[in-house]
């Protein structure tokens, strides 16, 4: 992760979105920036890992440290085994990485390509030896619910591409020198890289990053709808132009006509074919009728009413004890037994491991004391990595039935 000025126009991290619909950044900038727990843990991490590389220190030098306190988490992020497990990964990949040259946190930019286009990159290592040289950034990314890939990254490639610009004088790269992309995914087990020229990274810039940077810090209003560049939008809820995409898109899989000598039943029936072009609308539009309800929530809880819909109490969350000693000992004065008031339950087999691999104990003196259930099929596009399996088909069925 690198971090951008919180009012960046055409910030890296948000390249994927504005290089596909460059009418996107003026639909954004009526709506604030928003933060999460998950980002704010990730920058907690982030400082972590730049405190460790600074002061050539290990992850668990720092444990019990509070990190990134702010006032929407005015407790910040305790360094605990996760997080110290996270970012030794990263630490350890960084320095394992040949080159004679490094950055942490180096500030680059690459205005020359993006209108105030500029950053910080987590980490940088040049490497040169007698075939050329090699640009080795490094991105970490604490996060864990979606898996970010190298190759053909925009973030990766921008950061990059400051690299270049911000360090030619020093180290005059040519266009044959080597770039490599690396994201460090602890949280996810994940380590991708990928390599590029210096002249191709410069030619992608050129063509495609440059003109449409230029539409679209000038706002010109062209969208391209897309599950990728729409799912972190803040304007995807009010977006006509997804809307249309999601609605029409799914329409134009029923317009051709049903073969006449079709029966009845089956003109009235979605074919395999018809399901396989509707598939990959799904994520699109649940995502974007989420944002929806979401904003629409948001314009009634602020005075603005929506046609139709008004705002009203949910239902009661889970009770919760308020002081679970005075509850023990009023049980206790009620000659209520401690064992029909408590329970007590084993650590799962994956707490355990993380529990053991905190104490440096090999999680094999137990791998045989658990079982753990094969994965059930699932449905996936070609473009996924997993094999695919060849299914009894006689089985299925009498499963499901």
């Amino acid at each position: 992760m690198s971090h951008q000025p919180a009012h960046a126009k055409l910030s890296a991290s948000g390249s994927h979105r504005w290089l596909a619909c460059p009418g996107s950044v003026i639909l954004e900038e009526p709506f604030p920036d928003t933060t999460s727990e998950y980002a704010e843990y990730g920058t907690a991490g982030h400082r972590l890992a730049e405190m460790c590389l600074n002061d050539k220190k290990n992850a668990n030098h720092y444990r019990g440290v509070i990190l990134n306190q702010t006032d929407e988490y005015p407790d910040g992020f305790e360094v605990d085994d996760e997080m110290i497990n996270a970012v030794q990964m990263y630490l350890d990949f960084c320095r394992d990485t040949p080159g004679q040259h490094e950055f942490i946190e180096q500030r680059v930019d690459f205005s020359q390509w993006v209108p105030e286009g500029f950053g910080t990159s987590d980490y940088i290592k040049l490497d040169k030896n007698k075939e050329g040289q090699i640009i080795h950034t490094i991105d970490l990314k604490m996060g864990k619910g979606v898996q970010v890939f190298a190759k053909d990254n925009p973030q990766g490639m921008l950061y990059a591409l400051g690299v270049i610009n911000s360090l030619d004088m020093a180290f005059e790269f040519n266009d044959f020198d080597l770039v490599n992309i690396v994201i460090v995914q602890p949280r996810l087990d994940h380590i991708d890289e990928w390599f590029i020229t210096v002249g191709s990274l410069k030619e992608w810039a050129d063509k495609v990053v440059k003109p449409t940077a230029d539409q679209a810090w000038n706002g010109h209003l062209e969208f391209h709808p897309g599950e990728k560049q729409c799912k972190f939008c803040k304007a995807k809820a009010s977006c006509k132009a997804l809307a249309k995409h999601g609605l029409s898109s799914a329409m134009t899989v029923f317009k051709e006509l049903p073969d006449p000598g079709m029966p009845l039943k089956d003109v009235h029936m979605m074919s395999a074919d018809e399901i396989g072009e509707l598939l990959p609308l799904v994520d699109v539009i649940v995502d974007w009728a989420k944002s929806l309800q979401g904003y629409a929530f948001e314009l009634a809880s602020n005075g603005t009413p929506v046609s139709g819909y008004k705002i009203v109490m949910g239902r009661a969350g889970n009770r919760k004890w308020l002081d679970d000693l005075q509850v023990e000992q009023e049980l206790d004065s009620m000659r209520i037994k401690k064992r029909e008031m408590f329970t007590r339950k084993l650590l799962s087999p994956a707490q355990m491991c993380k529990m053991l691999k905190a104490k440096n104990i090999s999680q094999d003196q137990i791998a045989s004391l658990w079982h753990q259930p094969e994965g059930k099929p699932t449905l996936a596009t070609l473009a996924d990595k997993r094999d695919e399996i060849e299914l009894n088909i006689e089985s299925v069925f009498e499963a499901i039935e």
